[in-house]
């Protein structure tokens, strides 16, 4: 199974909520953890990480570049 890479989750909260994140992707046992780049004026400007409990998480993987020529 794929632990890390590019891609976003949806995490499912215990009150019903959804939210939906895009980043660097790196599951570490039961967690995700999701590091977001924040822009300030266009330029990269920090990071900002999140945690969450991988059993209420969906990944969504965006392919890499040898994936999407073929290579596996």
């Amino acid at each position: 199974m794929k632990d890390i890479g590019s891609g976003k989750i949806h995490f499912y909260a215990p009150d019903g909520t959804q939210l939906e994140i895009k980043g660097e992707i790196v599951i570490r046992g039961n967690r995700v953890v999701v590091t977001e780049i924040i822009y300030f004026n266009g330029k990269p400007n920090g990071a900002r990480e999140s945690n969450f409990p991988l059993d209420r998480t969906v990944v969504y993987w965006d392919p890499e570049v040898y994936e999407q020529i073929g290579y596996e």
